[in-house]
């Protein structure tokens, strides 16, 4: 993908660095949907792209350097991260987690559905467009969604993300507020005002 494209944002090493971890989970995105014989879209990747840029904004800068080394390492050794996060959406409880990473899945888990409870206090209708994430069989809950972005992480990475959202309560608000960000929104207080009115379109993760 071209980083010139206008919706991609350039301004800085860290937009760099999430431009280089989407453009690799793109490609495992489309490789997972060839491999199902539904070709992705390339028109898709704009949203894509707006919603993963939003969910790597909130991370610190070592950790998504740490993320994008991973991300490299697996392409390289055959692991698809995206096929294995929408595994573990379509079939939680058959998921093969790690062992050795459980407990650290559990602690950052435990730590990101409080920075989303705390947003959802302030932010109901947002919160609940959130709760719209489809695992292109249908729903799933948030708990499910938060987990699926842990159960494929390193070690490393899953102490970093704890931190990260530990010393940032607001980490959830942050993720929303770069995501409404995209479509012109000034405000979080606004976006909120136009989920709870239905117009603005809730957050997919066919695209997350």
């Amino acid at each position: 993908m071209e980083a010139t494209r206008p919706f991609v944002r350039a301004n800085d090493l860290r937009d760099t660095i999430i431009y280089d971890i989407v453009d690799l989970e793109w490609n495992m995105y489309t490789q997972m949907k060839a491999d199902q014989g539904t070709p992705a879209d390339p028109d898709g990747y704009e949203a894509f792209y707006q919603v993963r840029y939003s969910q790597h904004s909130a991370m610190n800068s070592d950790t998504l350097g740490m993320y994008r080394s991973d991300l490299n390492t697996a392409m390289h050794t055959g692991r698809n991260l995206m096929k294995e996060k929408y595994d573990y959406m379509r079939s939680p409880e058959t998921f093969a987690v790690d062992p050795e990473i459980k407990d650290l899945v559990e602690e950052a888990a435990v730590a990101m559905k409080a920075s989303h409870e705390k947003f959802a206090a302030s932010y109901p209708a947002l919160a609940q467009a959130g709760h719209a994430l489809d695992a292109e069989e249908g729903t799933v809950s948030i708990d499910v969604y938060i987990r699926s972005e842990l159960v494929n992480r390193t070690d490393t990475v899953l102490q970093m993300l704890a931190r990260d959202v530990r010393l940032n309560p607001d980490y959830v608000q942050d993720i929303f507020a770069t995501f409404v960000s995209f479509f012109d929104q000034d405000s979080l207080d606004q976006a909120e005002v136009l989920a709870a009115s239905r117009t603005m379109q809730p957050c997919r993760g066919g695209t997350a």
